[in-house]
């Protein structure tokens, strides 16, 4: 067993009156990284065609968790805080895409792969699918319909702004089987918006919302972010009480992470633009968010995201953070299967030209390193705020919850998790931390592999 006092304060956190905001330096990522062995190059379009035409599928069907991704890589304008912009919205060419992303889609429906399990469930992401017109959306989601099985309850999420998002496009929604929108909010106040280069303001977002409401035929979720520049308590408390006032079905609390390659971040550092909330107050405001939350009584799905009734599920997103199998489509469009991870051509005259040669437009692949049962098991009780202890010995080998206990036993006696009754219950401050401290565990089973040997093998 590893020694409690050999663990660094990089997987641990330091001891501190104040946890929450103290714990570690800071957030440097919102998601973790695992090792993988890149595919060469001259082999991705071998050893993918490989994996799809033997799939040997180690699960039964009905345990086997599945999504898929549909990426539409344009938008009308770039938001100031994002960093994966890729093309300005034109006509023509989301035609063009359209034309090939359908075929990317049918194509890959005839795949042994593709067909030997059900799909949980589907999302439509971007860039800004609600650039897409009314014929296309129902195109493309028929093409889903027609192509991929689909369980009976499939999620289908199609994702968007608020601008542009007109009631025919809606209505088009609907019609293609989409029953679940994912609404890009960020901020109901219009100075804060308009700072994040967000065209419409907090009124039209709210006659939008309850425009999707009234319809009551799809789940209906907001995105809300802390931490953005010149944001303070008071303007973030009041987002969170607009969103119990606007009768959205459920909410995603993301904290802002400022990527080098914003414009945000340049021009925050030029001083053209206010200074963003701390560490330390991103935490009070986190901490405002799952207390305002609570005290309204609405139920947690995650340590990020919640759901006012039974009709959000959060089925995608969770099975994203728990290991699922997602297949991807579309330029830019990243997913993992059969072990590997794996991106697509991310420039459009490339993605064209394999489709036209009869090949998925795969950019790179990558083999995971890592035991994908333990993998999935780590992500989904991190996603969740508590992880069931005796799962790491199912998943990663007997003895793997005692081998763990000594990182477990430092971050309860640093104010970051508690265990009872077999389980790792994450506190406030834990919940701040999740990626951290699931970033610490990856880490830490790498540095220190169970009986010597290499816990992160493939699956």
């Amino acid at each position: 067993m590893v020694a409690r006092h050999t663990l660094g304060s990089e997987l641990t956190g330091i001891s501190s009156p104040d946890p929450l905001k103290f714990a570690f330096a800071g957030k440097k990522s919102a998601h973790t990284r695992s090792g993988s062995i890149p595919v060469p190059a001259e082999h991705t379009q071998d050893v993918y065609r490989q994996l799809m035409d033997s799939p040997a599928n180690p699960q039964p069907l009905a345990q086997s968790k599945r999504l898929a991704y549909i990426h539409i890589p344009f938008c009308r304008t770039h938001c100031s805080y994002c960093g994966f912009y890729q093309n300005t919205t034109k006509k023509d060419e989301i035609a063009r895409y359209v034309d090939y992303l359908e075929r990317e889609i049918r194509m890959s429906a005839q795949d042994a792969w593709t067909q030997e399990g059900l799909f949980q469930g589907v999302y439509f992401g971007g860039g800004t699918p609600t650039d897409l017109t009314p014929e296309q959306i129902l195109r493309l989601g028929n093409a889903v319909r027609e192509s991929l099985p689909l369980t009976n309850d499939v999620e289908m999420t199609f994702e968007g702004r608020f601008h542009g998002f007109d009631n025919d496009k809606v209505a088009a929604c609907l019609d293609a089987g989409f029953n679940r929108f994912s609404l890009g909010a960020q901020s109901f106040n219009t100075t804060i918006r308009r700072r994040m280069s967000r065209i419409d303001s907090g009124e039209f977002l709210l006659e939008r919302l309850d425009y999707f409401n009234s319809l009551n035929n799809a789940a209906v979720v907001i995105d809300l972010m802390f931490g953005l520049p010149g944001q303070t308590m008071d303007d973030w408390e009041q987002d969170l009480h607009t969103f119990l006032q606007s009768k959205a079905h459920g909410v995603d609390l993301y904290q802002l992470i400022l990527l080098g390659s914003s414009r945000m971040k340049q021009s925050i550092e030029k001083g053209s633009m206010p200074e963003p909330p701390t560490s330390p107050e991103r935490a009070e405001m986190f901490r405002m968010g799952v207390e305002t939350l609570s005290a309204h009584k609405t139920g947690r799905l995650s340590v990020s995201h919640w759901g006012r009734d039974s009709r959000e599920r959060n089925i995608y997103n969770h099975g994203v953070k728990s290991g699922a199998e997602i297949m991807p489509f579309g330029s830019g469009a990243g997913g993992n299967f059969s072990g590997h991870n794996a991106m697509s051509l991310r420039t459009l005259p490339t993605y064209y030209e394999a489709l036209d040669a009869g090949k998925k437009p795969l950019m790179m692949m990558s083999k995971a390193t890592g035991n994908k049962p333990l993998s999935g098991t780590m992500g989904s009780g991190f996603d969740r705020g508590w992880l069931e202890i005796a799962k790491l010995d199912h998943a990663g080998g007997e003895g793997m919850s005692e081998h763990c206990m000594p990182l477990f036993e430092a971050w309860q006696d640093n104010g970051l998790a508690t265990i009872h009754h077999g389980i790792l219950d994450l506190t406030l401050p834990g919940q701040f931390w999740n990626v951290t401290m699931h970033q610490a565990m990856i880490n830490f089973l790498e540095q220190n592999p169970l009986d010597g040997q290499n816990t992160e093998k493939a699956a």
